[in-house]
């Protein structure tokens, strides 16, 4: 099957390009070539329009108005053969190969209305499902890829039913030509006129070059919806996770929360008296429970984040408190692996105005994961600030002498649940999350944190960068 013109795109071919829009060899008169420049000014015009985020039906309306504009057309449409484009998925592909397996009947193919202008409603209904076999032009030019140009009332007659609706509401005149994408007959585009017409040589490439064009619109529009789709699967797929995540770190929490409470009624020696050893064992299963409450906090903050229901509450806070908060959760941890945490860095007191929860959970989130990867040395946490007034901003270096990180894996750190060596998850107690969370809490802030510097066997630097002064991100519109 092939269009009309020679230098058409054929089914076989592995790919067809739009044919070249050339005029006449032949000497045209001024009318003629004012026409001739008005529609090539309008093929320009349409291709730049065409590149914007349009819907399939948009598409095919821009389309028709073009063809409609420069040529005088009274009516257009454009009606595409099955499915456009057709379906890959491999649902729809199990789907088909599980019907040919049971030998089902197979359904006659169809042309699919896209869009139409123009068009009487009677004709219309006709249109919104036509079968191919249909004795038309539309379906010969979707079974032939073969052009068709009705130049007056006698030669749509060749269509003895189609005809009689036609001429009935006016027509005197026909362009029909094949719809190509990627070497592939994709659908129809249709014109009529009110009076006989003569299609030139300019015409006829014009029309063709407007089905091409058709296509390739259509064919995108189609895939920025599917993108679309996609996109809205996904993050509704990541919503679903998230209040999973959320909901299963709640109910753990709470029992946790319990046994934390009973134990340490037991220490205390509430209910009567425990022997040395009973309360060694129940240190143990309160630390035991503390960590494990602790992974369960790293999985609800998290959680929030992905569902974007963590907010920032800004206030006023000294630095050094936040600081302070701080080393109090992470200093037991250090003081059980013989390390010592260091401070050092700005003396004077520095108001901050952001949220302090989330920036010690930050500065909680680093120091922990610089103890926990440090065996021996000194952890340093450096506090300054760089700049001054609006634009000054709080930086937080911590440095460890630890296990450091490939050069390979700098990329990945932030990663969530990402682990360098995932063999170290049950030695070192992490669910891969720590860095992850700081990160997207510290962007919250309107900050960020990064890796400055990290060696095997040599250590790491983190950085915390975030505005003395918190504002808001303007309301998105």
């Amino acid at each position: 099957m092939r269009p009309a013109s020679d230098d058409s795109p054929r089914a076989d071919s592995p790919r067809v390009s739009p044919p070249e829009y050339q005029l006449p060899r032949s000497a045209i008169g001024a009318d003629e070539t004012r026409s001739a420049s008005h529609r090539l000014r309008s093929l320009a015009s349409l291709s730049g329009s065409l590149t914007d985020a349009l819907t399939p039906e948009d598409a095919a309306s821009l389309i028709e108005l073009k063809a409609l504009s420069a040529l005088g057309a009274t009516s257009a449409v454009v009606v595409t053969l099955g499915q456009f484009p057709p379906s890959h998925t491999p649902a729809a592909l199990a789907q088909k190969a599980q019907a040919q397996k049971a030998q089902a009947p197979q359904v006659a193919p169809s042309l699919v209305l896209v869009h139409a202008i123009g068009v009487p409603a009677e004709i219309r209904a006709e249109l919104e499902r036509l079968p191919l076999d249909a004795p038309v032009p539309l379906a010969e030019v979707a079974r032939t890829g073969e052009a068709v140009f009705l130049h007056s009332a006698d030669e749509l007659r060749r269509y003895p039913e189609w005809s009689s609706a036609m001429i009935r509401v006016g027509t005197r005149a026909a362009a029909i030509v094949p719809v190509w994408a990627n070497g592939e007959l994709r659908g129809v585009l249709g014109l009529t006129w009110k009076a006989p017409r003569t299609f030139d040589e300019d015409e006829r490439a014009y029309v063709s070059t407007l089905g091409v064009m058709c296509a390739q619109a259509i064919m995108r529009a189609h895939l920025r919806v599917a993108e679309q789709r996609a996109r809205e699967t996904a993050e509704h797929a990541n919503r679903s996770k998230a209040h999973f995540l959320a909901t299963i770190s709640h109910e753990l929490r709470t029992p946790l929360n319990a046994v934390m409470g009973y134990t340490q009624l037991l220490v205390e020696e509430i209910y009567g008296p425990v022997s040395a050893l009973q309360k060694d064992h129940l240190g143990r299963v309160r630390a035991s429970g503390m960590h494990l409450l602790d992974l369960v906090e790293e999985l609800l903050s998290y959680a929030r984040i992905e569902a974007g229901e963590e907010h920032v509450r800004a206030a006023y806070v000294l630095m050094s408190d936040v600081v302070e908060e701080s080393l109090v959760l992470v200093r037991p941890l250090a003081d059980k692996k013989g390390l010592q945490i260091r401070v050092e860095g700005e003396a004077a007191p520095v108001e901050l105005f952001t949220d302090a929860r989330k920036l010690r959970q930050i500065l909680v989130n680093l120091l922990a994961n610089a103890t926990k990867y440090t065996d021996s040395g000194d952890i340093v946490l450096v506090m300054r600030v760089d700049g001054v007034d609006a634009t000054a901003r709080v930086v937080f270096d911590v440095t460890d002498t630890g296990r450091g990180i490939a050069v390979e894996n700098h990329e990945h750190v932030f990663d969530a649940f990402w682990q360098e060596d995932p063999s170290m998850t049950h030695e070192v107690g992490s669910t891969g999350l720590g860095l992850s969370v700081a990160r997207e809490l510290a962007r919250l802030l309107g900050g960020d944190v990064l890796l400055a510097r990290s060696k095997v066997a040599r250590g790491s630097t983190f950085v915390v960068s975030l505005p003395i002064r918190y504002e808001a991100p303007a309301p998105r519109s």
